[in-house]
């Protein structure tokens, strides 16, 4: 009785922390192979292939002719094969499993001189009140989605908006803010391969890791699934109120596959300046928006080892020019507005531009993958991600204000994010899941132009602003993360069981002094 108690409390110390867990990069199969009349048929041999690959997962049916398979590849096709001495084989092809689905697939078993041959499954429904294929309320967008819904900023944001409970708020998709379920957006979870890639200390709109430069966290083309739960039936899921979105980057096929691209906008195809007047509508001053990159995968050995490789770069530049016309005392370009400038390079200081800045976003992306069947039990995937933005922030001028280019301030951001994870099976439907993860993430915000005191003029109805932006003078955040979570899945009986742990240790450093070089305002 003691004993039993004791594995009793010893069960539940190991699930308490399994609550905590969001992160998705797995997929499963079950079902029920039966023969003539509806008997489950116990011994049966379940063979399932990921084609792309040739990845094998293969058990037996237990009692009561069922079958589990765990820690499977996401999407497909795969194809199944069932065989029990005396009956025909079975085999179902086209089959896909979305991330964190368990499909749910029963198999009719014909004795030998009754098979009725192959059977072709394109589209798999669970059953009513099944809820283990797909766990609540949640979305999954897979890589024909990925592949052929158009994007205009090519980022999740532009995804993400088929979640029926999104909400996505500000006009820029690489700024946006995304809202689940009503949700405040930074109450979310974001993961990518099973590392956390979202901004836990809530600075960026957008959630995600550099979100204040504007960057997506990682190209569209090194994505494979998308998959977004807002109330999973599963209790192991959590760790968020708004939603949990999880992503996994592609993997290298047996088949080697590339792309090469390149997305570019520039003046000459960009409309002129918006006003109400189109006689006063003048051309935009030159800039660039230019996105390029490329994704190789393959093989390394057939059936074997596998890559995946994805770099892309993006150079963008957006003017801001002041088309309106200045309100206040001073008119640009007056003596009283040149005495200003030449009083301010007296201090041997430049306050820059007023009429035209651009605002510039440069990132530099990277991407890498191996996958290693190790053999029919063990296989291994081991993954990195790169990500370095940097963002010119201007100032821009107004009816009211007259802003300095120096004034603005400089957002750079640069975030590795790796995760090691080994997936094993063993018989009688066991599995075991063990998932290592790292994120470093580091804002360095900081101020344009030499150090000077932040000066606001007040001039009649507008003003004048120049000097260093207040904010940016001592502006530092660095982020460590590091996860491990491990779970070990078996059955009992009509029973399924999940042991494990989830562990995350973060480390946040955070410098912030406002006002260095003083503020004045001058009425």
């Amino acid at each position: 009785m003691l004993s039993k108690r004791i594995l009793s409390i010893l069960a539940m110390v190991l699930l308490v922390p399994t609550l905590l867990l969001a992160q998705n990069t797995t997929s499963g199969m079950r079902g029920l192979v039966k023969i003539a009349g509806g008997q489950p048929l116990v011994g049966a041999t379940v063979t399932v292939t990921h084609e792309p690959t040739g990845t094998v997962y293969k058990t037996q049916t237990r009692t009561g002719g069922t079958y589990v398979l765990n820690n499977m590849n996401p999407g497909g096709p795969y194809t199944i094969v069932v065989t029990f001495v005396n009956y025909g084989t079975e085999t179902l092809n086209e089959v896909y499993v979305g991330l964190g689905e368990v499909a749910t697939i029963d198999v009719n078993l014909k004795e030998k001189g009754n098979d009725l041959g192959n059977v072709v499954v394109t589209t798999i429904q669970n059953k009513k009140g099944d809820f283990s294929g797909k766990g609540g309320a949640e979305t999954t967008i897979g890589k024909e989605k990925l592949d052929n819904l158009p994007s205009v900023g090519r980022n999740l944001q532009d995804f993400l908006r088929f979640v029926p409970q999104a909400k996505i708020s500000g006009s820029d998709g690489n700024l946006a803010g995304i809202s689940f379920g009503g949700q405040n957006n930074r109450y979310n979870s974001f993961y990518i391969d099973g590392a956390a890639n979202n901004d836990q200390f809530g600075l960026a709109s957008s959630g995600t890791n550099g979100g204040q430069t504007g960057g997506a966290p990682i190209s569209i083309d090194a994505l494979d699934q998308i998959q977004v739960v807002l109330s999973p039936y599963d209790a192991s899921i959590g760790n968020f109120t708004g939603a949990g979105i999880n992503a996994t980057t592609r993997s290298g096929t047996n088949k080697t596959q590339a792309s090469v691209y390149t997305f570019y906008r520039n003046q000459d195809i960009t409309g002129r300046t918006p006003t109400g007047d189109k006689n006063a509508a003048t051309r935009l001053a030159n800039f660039t928006s230019q996105t390029s990159g490329f994704r190789v995968g393959g093989a390394l050995i057939k059936n074997k080892l596998f890559y995946f490789l994805n770099a892309e770069a993006v150079r963008d530049e957006r003017p801001q020019p002041f088309i309106g016309t200045y309100s206040g005392n001073t008119a640009p370009g007056s003596a009283n507005f040149n005495a200003m400038l030449a009083r301010l390079a007296s201090f041997g200081y430049d306050p820059g531009g007023y009429i035209d800045n651009t605002e510039e976003l440069k990132v530099d992306r990277l991407a890498a993958k191996v996958d290693w069947n190790i053999n029919t039990n063990h296989r291994l995937s081991v993954s990195y991600r790169y990500n370095k933005s940097e963002r010119v922030n201007v100032p821009t001028t107004s009816n009211t204000s007259i802003n300095f280019f120096n004034g603005g301030l400089l957002f750079p951001n640069t975030t590795h994010s790796g995760s090691v994870e080994l997936k094993s099976t063993f018989k009688k439907g066991q599995s075991n899941k063990l998932l290592l993860t790292f994120t470093s993430v580091t804002d360095d915000r900081g101020p344009l132009g030499n150090p000077f005191p932040r000066v606001t003029v007040q001039d009649g109805a507008g003003r004048f602003v120049f000097g260093t932006e207040n904010f940016s003078t001592a502006n530092l955040l660095t982020q460590r993360n590091f996860a491990l979570l491990d779970f070990y899945k078996f059955t009992k009986g009509k029973h399924n069981f999940t042991i494990g742990t989830d562990n995350e240790l973060t480390f946040a450093n955070n410098v912030f002094i406002r006002d260095n070089y003083g503020t004045y305002t001058f009425p």
